[in-house]
């Protein structure tokens, strides 16, 4: 089926990306919320599943549970809320300054999904990462009137390239 089993991890970061691996098998494969859940319990191995099996109602009540009741389970065993909170800080602090328009791009992709409440939709995003461009990035972009995402980043692109040669 392509999901991953899961021990348990320290590390947030490993641990949002399994959960992102998984719920991408997951739409691959059309699951139902019934068969995440099944699915995801038969791959969680040694602390991961001792932890699990003690969860209130994990064992006694499975099928009351669901896929969205594991998450927010798993989350907070896993992802700590400081975790989040200092991600959401790093979100609010991102800014290209040095870094290239491509990393700019990843980091921004990254850590917005901890960005609950300042992005809500395709318009936030926009202007969000336009705020942390440079200042004669912002302006020469500003210009274009841009109102799509992906077309912010081809001119932002696009602009890095020509200043390069």
């Amino acid at each position: 089926m392509g999901g991953v089993e899961f021990e348990g991890a320290t590390d947030p970061t490993v641990v949002e990306e399994w959960l992102e691996c998984m719920e991408r098998v997951f739409e691959q494969l059309k699951c139902t919320n019934a068969a995440k859940f099944k699915y995801v319990i038969s791959l969680l191995q040694k602390d991961a599943y001792d932890w699990w099996v003690s969860v209130p109602n994990a064992k006694a009540k499975p099928s009351m549970l669901t896929w969205d009741d594991f998450v927010k389970s798993f989350r907070a065993k896993y992802v700590p809320y400081v975790y989040c909170d200092a991600k959401k800080k790093e979100f609010l602090n991102l800014r290209k300054r040095s870094m290239s328009i491509a990393e700019y791009q990843q980091n921004f992709l990254r850590i917005s999904r901890y960005a609950g409440g300042i992005i809500d939709g395709e318009r936030d995003k926009f202007r969000r990462f336009e705020e942390g461009l440079n200042s004669y990035i912002r302006k020469f972009v500003a210009i274009l009137r841009l109102e799509n995402f992906s077309k912010l980043i081809s001119a932002a692109l696009t602009w890095e390239r020509i200043h390069k040669e």
